[in-house]
């Protein structure tokens, strides 16, 4: 028979005893950050060349067609931008001329990187605007161009 005094029953009523909302991430987590940020960092130093895309309002069947078609010649890399800003500030703490804290500055938005390992940058460019297509309007979106409509009667 429980006793309303106790700590024990107090715990459970007052649902103390769960886990705590903020638990350190498991090993296999950070293990995968960690090779995120080693493979972002190893293509930031090794393959200077790059673009940096904005892919809002793109859709993952073009993303799948762009990365489809650049396998082998470029490596796309999209991330969350906090993990990004992590990964370029640890990069510029090991390799300080890279110059990767004015990349970080610009880590901004819904973006991603496309290094150019065995093209041009050209090359990129030509399959990114192959794949590029107009898409409907969908409510609460922002127009990407200045739209002006005159009057009617």
């Amino acid at each position: 028979q429980a006793v309303f005094g106790s700590s024990a029953s107090r715990s459970a009523w007052c649902g103390s005893s769960s886990p705590s909302r903020h638990t350190m991430p498991s090993a296999e987590k950070l293990a995968k950050k960690k090779a995120y940020f080693d493979k972002l960092i190893d293509l930031c130093v090794n393959h200077p060349n790059a673009l940096i895309v904005n892919v809002d309002h793109v859709a993952s069947k073009q993303m799948q067609d762009i990365r489809l078609e650049l396998r082998g010649k470029a490596t796309v890399l999209m991330g969350k931008n906090t993990m990004i800003r992590k990964a370029l500030e640890i990069g510029h703490a090991q390799h300080p001329q890279a110059g990767l804290d004015k990349l970080r500055a610009n880590v901004a938005g819904n973006m991603g990187f496309i290094f150019a390992t065995n093209c041009t940058l050209d090359d990129i460019r030509e399959v990114i605007g192959k794949h590029r297509r107009l898409s409907a309007a969908k409510a609460g979106q922002t127009a990407v161009a200045a739209l002006n409509l005159p009057a009617g009667p």
